[in-house]
């Protein structure tokens, strides 16, 4: 029996399908990621997106093909995480676009004429394309199922065909990106779409097919949860104190040294004319007292963080009505005049650290990009109409900039790429002037900012002519893969030997991992201090998974 036409129940079902295959195969997909680093998460973030869409599609009952097709455009469009699911987001949205309207069914060139649609719809979302990746498998597939459907209007042959095309489109992706050839893989993103085209397939081929088992998405709320958690420490200082001193010839490094025996996590930067402070104490006042002697003080903030952490702890129990209400409480809502922050985080160090300068906090990273909801959420929350968001990492700018045309607020997507540049950012905002002149200060602050990263290989692959084996430690230095090594002590000090090249003098940061014994972090410290002496280095506990050390050099 031939199948000429797909209503509204078959594609619901084939979407559906789509998502379940997909998900069955992430781990393969996630194993494509060009650097061999733990953190490969195309399948994951493609396959949550999928599933945000499916949830949406098991809420609707209609014979209306485009309210379908809608539906699981507004689920996968919430549901997008990462480079890859913004992209299959916009795919789903102009397929929808693509359908006619009251329609109960479509043909086969009416269905290659929506993907089509798609296509273009995700190529405009895209600042600078590049082919060899899931555009191209897109684009390629797209035109072949027009091509197909000219020739018959057998949905089968023409997604079959359509399919068996993409696998040779896929195949020759390492010859179009030159990463791909070197890592001796195809690209992810292509690999998922795939992926997705044979769940869709098999229920066009068997419409009767029972899915009852995958038709339930998994609690998507399992994974939006991890936003809040937190986990109790003993608090050693117990209170962040912040403030601005605004003076005359300021000796920055004087100051730095008055305040050093009076807490941890101390940053001081600025100019001779205005400094910022930050520092955790059980002495605020003689922080004061010290800083008064350089100039005049201002936007001072005190916080007690015993008290602040244990309401956060209190509040895990039921987080939907607690957190909300401390949050809210945090936030004067009448004061809509003011500038927020929100950042992107993982790991209970950085997220200290991103939180004692003010900025709210989105859990997510490297290992979970959070989703176009996620960011909405901690928009809508805000009590400001002006939000500036650091997504901090590149994979998750693309997530952030939709959701500018969700909300109603003015949002400002920050494109800082790594930790590092999004404390910079940060360090150089001043709630006190415009948005405008906060974006140009924050922008030139991160341009200052170099960024490395220590952590492991997880397969055996090679770089730039140096083969890798599994388990070897990698040195990355903005985004570029430098060093190969053994030893993790012995790769951090090549890496910042590398950053600090052509430099006299400046600030090393060190952000240590969860997986850091803080000891070994010590003597690595003193080692750098007496090859540096020049540089000022610190050191925090960042806490964050997978990377043994996230550095900065400024």
């Amino acid at each position: 029996m031939v199948l000429k036409k797909i209503d509204a129940e078959l594609l619901k079902k084939a979407i559906t399908n789509a998502a379940f295959v997909l998900r069955q195969n992430k781990k393969i997909v996630d194993a494509l990621n060009v650097f061999p680093v733990p953190d490969g998460d195309t399948g994951t973030n493609m396959s949550l997106t999928m599933d945000q869409a499916a949830k949406e599609l098991e809420q609707i009952f209609s014979s209306d093909l485009k309210k379908i097709a809608d539906k699981a455009a507004w689920g996968s469009l919430m549901g997008a995480r990462g480079n890859s699911g913004v992209i299959l987001s916009q795919l789903f949205r102009g397929f929808a676009q693509g359908i006619p309207a009251n329609k109960d069914s479509i043909g086969a060139m009416e269905l290659a004429l929506a993907y089509k649609s798609g296509v273009d719809a995700a190529y405009r979302a895209v600042m600078r394309p590049v082919e060899g990746t899931i555009l191209t498998v897109a684009r390629e597939t797209a035109d072949k199922m027009i091509f197909e459907a000219k020739r018959t209007n057998d949905l089968v042959i023409v997604l079959e065909n359509t399919l068996s095309y993409g696998e040779k489109v896929l195949a020759k992706t390492p010859e179009m990106l030159r990463e791909l050839k070197e890592a001796n893989v195809v690209d992810a993103g292509g690999k998922g779409l795939l992926f997705l085209m044979e769940g869709f397939l098999e229920i066009i081929k068997n419409p009767q097919l029972d899915i009852s088992a995958v038709q339930k998405s998994p609690d998507i709320g399992q994974v939006e949860d991890i936003s809040h958690i937190k986990t109790y420490q003993k608090i050693k200082y117990m209170y962040c104190t912040e403030l601005f001193v605004t003076g005359k010839a300021i000796d920055m490094e004087a100051l730095k040294q008055e305040l050093s025996n009076l807490g941890d996590s101390m940053i001081v930067t600025g100019t001779p004319e205005l400094v910022k402070i930050h520092i955790h104490t059980n002495s605020p006042d003689l922080v004061l007292g010290c800083s008064l002697k350089w100039g005049e003080l201002s936007n001072i903030k005190i916080d007690n963080m015993k008290i602040q952490h244990q309401e956060i702890i209190d509040s895990s129990a039921d987080r939907d009505e607690k957190y909300d209400a401390l949050y809210e409480s945090k936030v004067d809502k009448n004061d809509n005049k003011k500038i927020g922050v929100i950042s992107v985080s993982s790991g209970q160090g950085l997220n200290e650290i991103f939180a004692s300068l003010g900025a709210d906090i989105i859990e997510g990273g490297q290992s979970m990009n959070p989703s176009t909801e996620n960011i909405l959420n901690a928009v809508e929350k805000a009590g400001y109409n002006d939000i500036i968001i650091l997504p901090n990492n590149k994979n998750i700018i693309l997530t952030a900039e939709q959701v500018k045309s969700l909300s109603k607020k003015n949002i400002h997507v920050l494109p800082t790429k790594s930790i590092p540049q999004g404390i910079s950012a940060l360090l150089s905002f001043n709630p006190d002037i415009s948005v405008e002149e906060n974006i140009s200060n924050m922008r030139q602050s991160i341009e200052n900012v170099i960024s490395g990263e220590v952590t492991y290989a997880v397969r055996d692959t090679q770089h730039n002519g140096t083969k890798i084996k599994e388990g070897d430690i990698l040195g990355i230095i903005d985004d570029k893969l430098e060093i190969v090594g053994k030893d993790t002590e012995e790769v951090i000090v090549k890496l910042i030997g590398l950053m600090t090249e052509g430099k006299e003098d400046g600030i090393i940061t060190i952000y240590y991992g969860s997986d850091m014994d803080e000891d070994s972090v010590q003597k690595t410290v003193d080692k750098l201090a007496q090859k540096y002496e020049d540089f000022d280095i610190e050191y925090y506990l960042g806490g964050q998974s997978l990377y043994y050390y996230i550095v900065s050099v400024e």
